[in-house]
């Protein structure tokens, strides 16, 4: 595993960030940083959002990556280097499953965006809609705990304005949920478990920063069409 390139991009992403953008972090009454194999899965608003949920997270992540994004020789080497793997997002991904295990097995984190891409509003886990099912599955399989996570705020990084350094900086919001444990007999609840954890740490994250309905996620095409900040 190249922690090198996990530890040199985390630096660099905090070089370039730092006069953008302004981190909120909170953990959540019954969130613990996880000290052994876990599967971390988080909401997912933006392309941006591995590399914010890296400060929340205090331990290498292997981010589950669509496989689009290694069709790009370079890129995929570079994702490859920060220890993410492949998977279909289409079709049942057994390869994807095995890594997952092999992972988990050696320890390590793995991290998955149940909601199978970017979404926002009535389209998202929040807004409703079912998680897929492979992070259940995995914690099934491997017998580790799911770590829920949520991230606000990334998606105002599509707005040009954004990325012009000075004041104001692009707030952006970071919670850690108590510790979710799936058990073999939970296949049909497993899935609605881990629904309503997003959920209720959304609504607890909401309350905690005082969010307003601007500070919600939205899609990238409607913040690139508006000011990144109110």
């Amino acid at each position: 595993m190249q922690e090198w390139c996990y530890r040199f991009s985390c630096s660099l992403g905090r070089v370039v960030t730092t006069p953008l953008v302004r981190l909120n972090v909170w953990h959540a009454p019954g969130a613990a940083e996880p000290s052994g194999a876990a599967i971390v899965v988080a909401n997912h608003i933006s392309h941006f959002d591995p590399a914010f949920l890296y400060s929340l997270i205090q331990r290498p992540v292997d981010w589950m990556t669509t496989e689009e994004f290694y069709a790009n020789p370079l890129i995929g080497a570079w994702l490859r280097a920060l220890n993410t793997f492949p998977v279909d997002r289409v079709r049942p991904d057994r390869r994807a499953l095995r890594v997952g295990l092999e992972r988990l097995a050696a320890g390590r984190l793995v991290g998955i965006f149940p909601e199978g891409g970017i979404r926002a509003g009535p389209t998202s886990i929040l807004g409703g809609v079912a998680p897929k099912s492979g992070a259940t599955m995995l914690a099934r399989l491997a017998d580790v705990p799911i770590v829920p996570c949520l991230i606000f705020g990334s998606d105002r990084l599509y707005a040009a304005r954004s990325w012009l350094p000075g004041p104001p900086r692009v707030p952006i919001w970071m919670a850690m949920g108590a510790t979710l444990h799936i058990s073999a007999g939970e296949e049909e609840e497993a899935n609605e478990r881990l629904a309503e954890a997003l959920r209720a740490l959304a609504r607890a994250t909401i309350a905690h920063f005082d969010l307003q309905p601007d500070d919600l996620p939205t899609t990238p095409q409607r913040r690139k069409g508006r000011e990144a900040l109110a």
